[in-house]
């Protein structure tokens, strides 16, 4: 059985990456679109595809690293804080 909070964090990381997904989906669709009108061969276009996927999903971690840091940190220093004390 997972934990709640694994769960929530699950589902965070998994909508994250269906976005994402998408996002690059219809990226690469419109860029294998106009690479093929560029005149350019499947075995290149295939391979200019994978290369654009695999930098996009390395900034894409990065990002989401950053984010999840700060969301740490926010959190540590929220839970230090006294509620009742605004």
């Amino acid at each position: 059985m997972i934990a709640p909070k694994e769960s929530k964090t699950l589902r965070k990381t998994l909508k994250r990456t269906m976005w994402f997904l998408v996002g690059i989906f219809v990226f690469c669709l419109v860029e294998c679109y106009l690479l093929i009108l560029a005149g350019l061969s499947a075995v290149w276009n295939g391979f200019i595809i994978i290369v654009t996927a695999s930098v996009f999903y390395l900034i894409f971690l990065a990002i989401c690293a950053k984010i999840d840091k700060k969301r740490e940190k926010r959190d540590a220093e929220e839970k230090h804080r006294d509620p009742f004390s605004r």
